[in-house]
């Protein structure tokens, strides 16, 4: 099947726009390897098939259909809450029966994380926007993601922080939960506790000896600091938070690693050195230079991981990483802290293991095109590297 098609679904043959068919719907786009369903009031409903977007109907969708479809399939407060100016972020799960309800066998669980918001779309105001991402059913093992060796020995520090980085939909989360189930696996006596918003990958592992516990914010416990205070008590071997997205966080995850535990979270950075000054910026500036040298004292890895288009009409996760050990640390050192984060890419630079040296090598090797190297090269960047081949 081609990257830009996708397999007819009929509502009609559902028994129409109805919660129930909808449900069907987004379990045939998990089954053809969607990663992003668009629900629009007023619009057809759009997949992200290997970062490309379908039309999946050819059809509107009504706002009140689609406001119905929300009240019967998620919850009955959403377009209320919408509608007074909130947005909505949830997690759900389809789960089959004897009758293979939504096309699901008994006992087999699909995955949602759904953002809901109110806007303008088209001629409609005050519409309904859903969009969905799909968790896959079956965690990918860490032995598959081709993880460099250094990289894949540091992910599952016995304490200390790591931080996996990346732009919204870059694979971010199915790494950590990679790692979570290796960690189920390869380690099983050391319980794990994740705090997310919302709780995306089930860790439910059937060899696991104690399962995972999953808190999810605004649900099982007020925000990620908060979960942090308790989570000592709880007699963690692992904890996992969802974003380090302040302040509060930042200081609770170093607390939580600096006691022994290994911590690790993710952030929005586009290059491993931009994440100290990241986390740095959170912090009071009475408390930066201190955080700083705690920072660096607790950092095990930082990793930032982009997804690209391949030739073969699929996605390739290229990673650009830095391992912090006690040389690393020691040079840092040496420099103001404002000067860690350059001196951090300078050190990936010359090795060469930036995101646009992996596109690169990707791309002589045939593997991407030239539209997709340069949405991580400039075009001067990319004359002056065929020149180098010429």
């Amino acid at each position: 099947m081609s990257e830009n098609t996708f397999p007819a679904f009929s509502f009609h043959q559902h028994g129409g726009v109805t919660a129930s068919a909808m449900a069907t719907f987004l379990v045939h786009c998990a089954r053809h390897n969607v990663s992003d369903i668009f629900l629009q009031g007023g619009g057809p409903a759009v997949v992200s098939r290997y970062g490309r977007l379908i039309r999946a109907t050819e059809f509107p969708i009504e706002p009140a259909i689609l406001n119905r479809i929300t009240e019967e399939l998620f919850s009955p407060d959403i377009p209320g809450t919408l509608r007074g100016g909130n947005g909505v972020d949830r997690a759900m799960t389809l789960n089959g029966d004897i009758n293979q309800r939504y096309g699901l066998a008994r006992g087999e669980k699909q995955r949602f994380r759904a953002n809901f918001v109110q806007a303008h779309i088209g001629r409609y105001e005050n519409a309904p926007a859903i969009t969905l991402r799909v968790i896959n059913a079956v965690i990918p093992s860490l032995d598959s993601l081709g993880l460099e060796h250094d990289l894949y020995e540091a992910l599952l520090p016995h304490d200390g922080l790591g931080l996996v980085c990346g732009e919204t939909g870059s694979g971010k989360s199915t790494l950590l939960a990679s790692v979570y189930q290796h960690c189920q696996l390869s380690e099983p006596d050391r319980k794990i506790v994740t705090l997310e918003d919302p709780v995306e990958y089930l860790l439910e592992h059937p060899d696991a000896i104690l399962m995972p516990e999953q808190q999810q914010i605004g649900v099982d416990i007020g925000s990620f600091a908060e979960g942090l205070r308790y989570s000592l008590r709880r007699a963690p071997g692992l904890i996992g938070i969802g974003e380090i997205r302040d302040g509060a966080t930042v200081s609770g995850a170093m607390a939580n690693a600096e006691s022994g535990h290994a911590c690790l979270s993710t952030m929005h950075t586009a290059t491993p050195g931009e994440a100290i000054p990241r986390a740095l910026r959170m912090l009071p500036p009475e408390q930066r230079e201190a955080g700083a040298f705690d920072l660096l004292r607790m950092l095990r890895y930082v990793v930032v991981q982009r997804l690209l288009r391949t030739t073969d009409g699929k996605r390739q996760a290229v990673r650009s990483y830095i391992v912090f050990d006690d040389t690393l640390r020691m040079a840092l050192s040496r420099y103001p802290y404002q000067e860690w984060g350059a001196r951090i890419d300078e050190k990936i630079t010359e090795r060469r293991g930036r995101i646009k040296d992996k596109a690169w090598q990707l791309y002589i090797e045939g593997r991407i095109d030239g539209t997709e190297l340069l949405k991580v090269m400039s075009w001067k960047e990319l004359a002056e590297r065929q020149k180098e081949i010429n």
